[in-house]
């Protein structure tokens, strides 16, 4: 089963500039591979933003973590939706959570809060040389999206082994190209005439905007026809101190303010339909809007400082950014010179190429199998499954003092006519009740176990199912009757979907209504009211009626079904290890093996057209409290000290309660 990485996408959907556009870029990237050996979860604040790019194949799946602050998110919101999800890896950005249980790979986009902090706010500044040292020297893996940024984590934190740190170049989205006809809709968008000199970018200190408006304003005194200057992005620091400079440079009917722009469509006509593309920033890890500009055919004026020199490629007009002369002069060069302003065209769409989103996803998934090689394997306890000819489905029928029950479901396993494809064991559980002699009397074609004293629900499912070999494994209640084609339609179903782990029909009471199988996992209020005498008092099916999903019309994604007719790949089965045996002597632990499957990246399904007739006892339920109530209480005791994310109504990430619902597909 391919593994599940954890990926912090909390940028997305917050305008978050270059940091959003690098994280949408990877996922959308990964999201069109078609032999991806990974799910992916995307850690989103709101799964509803997520591009449909990204989430239409299913590959990558967006998972809503609770924010409050950003500091209670990384150190309290992100640790409980990785002990709920338990990926095989989990990719931060800039920092890592505390309590990581699996290893971590961590990006850093730049190195600004150590060589250039005056250039942040004093409180990021402060965060970031703490936190950012701190998860790389814990990260089995930093990426970087520049050789420059290498060298700043390198000399950041000393004794680093560089191997692991890795330089991945960010991508060009496709859908930066040149296009004739995007003056047009500038026009009819902003009102400007095309040959404009375009700044995008956050308005912030960093970007060096004050002494680009000093240099505009030089190269404007020599000239009759300055095209206008064009500022778009959202004001991070020192508007007032933006506008104030505007003024006195007497620029006001000169630059032109546009603010955030929306969609890849937007900034590519504001790039194509610009004269020149000015970036003359202080410090960049990567500098996106230069590879874009250099993609549209825009001829780009830029620094020549940090990672822009390696960016540009030999294909813009390089400044020095602390020097208003430089940056009038490139900007003057790429004003008068067609003929240096044609070779730069030329030169950046050649050299813009070079980046794509799908390289640096495909360099980034061989960093995350690098890490996971390198980790030591889990070895679980299985046990042996005997040798002998491979049967298709295994089916399991443990026996407590039900020896009455058992030719009914024997009979319903018989009537699916799959002959030797279909191998019955009968685990006889409580000496001298009849079991065994029935069997061996009566059934010689069945496989018989029998336990020398009375063992949990759990134990006994483990011992049927190493019994037989088999591709598929059947618990069956003894009071389960299956109907004609129920194994075979879930077998199909099974080979139809492979991700699937566990299949489940639809069960039905002896009047022929739907019996609640398919349900949610389990939250602390309804757990309460199901799990305890108050159920007399506050019925579950009022007060706790989201736990139930209700007749499916197709067959659907679930959390979990109840054990009482499972059909579960042996593959996932040997995956999760099987029940937990510590779950005695029952209750809970096919929710707890359905958790482990959902976080190992196995899909829960149920299936209607496979139906089961289930004489429900629900002997739990019939006095106020008795010794199965003790059972129930115990074991999701269990439950929760295993799975602590369960108190906060907090599912693993895969599973369909993931969005508060179930999902029908």
């Amino acid at each position: 089963m391919p593994d599940v990485i954890a990926f912090d996408a909390d940028v997305i959907g917050r305008n978050r500039t270059g940091d959003e556009t690098v994280a949408t870029g990877l996922l959308t990237a990964l999201a069109a591979r078609d032999d991806l050996p990974f799910t992916v979860l995307a850690y989103v604040r709101d799964p509803d933003r997520v591009p449909e790019a990204i989430t239409a194949s299913g590959v990558v799946r967006p998972v809503a973590v609770d924010v409050g602050s950003n500091y209670r998110r990384v150190a309290v919101s992100l640790p409980a939706r990785l002990r709920a999800d338990r990926p095989a890896l989990y990719h931060g950005n800039y920092v890592l959570p505390p309590g990581l249980n699996c290893p971590g790979v961590v990006t850093v986009h730049d190195s600004s809060y150590r060589f250039a902090p005056e250039l942040m706010p004093k409180a990021d500044a402060m965060a970031f040389g703490r936190f950012v040292p701190w998860s790389i020297r814990r990260a089995a893996r930093v990426v970087t999206v520049s050789e420059h940024s290498r060298d700043d984590v390198l000399r950041t934190v000393p004794g680093l082994d560089p191997s692991h740190v890795v330089a991945i170049p960010n991508g060009v989205s496709a859908a930066y190209a040149p296009d004739p006809t995007a003056v047009d809709r500038v026009r009819a968008s902003w009102g400007l005439e095309p040959g404009y000199v375009l700044f995008i970018g956050a308005l912030q200190p960093r970007k060096n905007l004050l002494r680009l408006l000093e240099a505009y304003a030089r190269v404007r005194d020599t000239r009759d026809d300055m095209p206008l200057l064009v500022l778009a992005g959202d004001a991070k620091q020192d508007e007032t101190e933006l506008g104030a400079r505007i003024s006195e440079l007497r620029l006001q009917s000169h630059v032109r303010r546009i603010g955030y722009v929306q969609g890849e469509g937007a900034l590519r006509d504001l790039y194509a339909a610009a004269g020149v593309f000015a970036f003359p920033s202080l410090y960049e890890g990567f500098g996106l809007p230069v590879a874009e500009a250099m993609a549209t055919g825009t001829p780009v004026l830029t620094s020549d400082t940090t990672a822009l020199p390696e960016v540009a490629g030999g294909a813009a007009v390089l400044a020095n950014p602390l020097d208003v002369a430089s940056i009038a002069d490139g900007l003057a060069r790429l004003l008068d010179d067609e003929a240096l302003r044609a070779r730069c065209r030329e030169a950046g769409i050649v050299r813009a190429a070079e980046l794509t989103w799908t390289a640096a996803a495909d360099r980034l998934v061989d960093v995350w199998q690098d890490v996971l090689r390198e980790q030591p394997q889990t070895q679980r306890t299985v046990r042996p499954v005997a040798t002998g000819k491979q049967a298709s489905v295994v089916a399991a029928l443990t026996s407590t003092g039900q020896a009455d029950d058992l030719p009914d479901a024997i009979a319903g396993l018989r009537q699916q006519n799959m002959g030797v494809a279909l191998t019955i064991v009968v685990v006889a559980n409580r000496p001298g009740d009849g079991t065994a002699e029935l069997i061996r009397a009566d059934y010689p074609e069945c496989v018989l176990v029998e336990q020398p004293d009375t063992r949990s629900y759990a134990e006994n499912q483990a011992v049927a199912f190493a019994a037989a070999p088999g591709d598929y494994l059947a618990i069956v209640n003894p009071d389960a009757i299956a109907q004609l084609d129920c194994l075979p339609r879930l077998v199909r179903f099974m080979e139809d979907h492979p991700r699937c782990g566990l299949v489940a029909p639809t069960l039905r009471n002896l009047d022929g209504s739907y019996q609640e199988a398919a349900r949610r996992f389990p939250e602390p209020v309804g757990s309460v009211i199901r799990r305890t005498p108050l159920r007399k008092v506050l019925p579950p099916s009022r007060y706790a009626a989201d736990h139930y999903l209700g007749e499916p019309a197709a067959a659907r994604l679930v959390d979990w079904s109840l054990g009482a007719f499972l059909l579960i790949r042996r593959e996932a089965w040997d995956d999760v290890g099987g029940f937990d045996e510590a779950f005695a002597p029952l209750y809970v632990e096919e929710i707890e093996l359905q958790w482990r499957l959902w976080q190992r990246g196995w899909e829960i399904w149920q299936e209607p057209a496979a139906e089961v007739v289930h004489a429900h006892q629900a002997a739990s339920d019939g006095k106020f409290i008795d010794k199965r109530t003790v059972w129930h209480l115990r074991n999701v005791g269990r439950f929760i000290k295993r799975h602590p994310t369960v108190l906060g109504g907090q599912a693993p990430g895969l599973a369909p309660s993931r969005r508060g619902q179930a999902s029908e597909q």
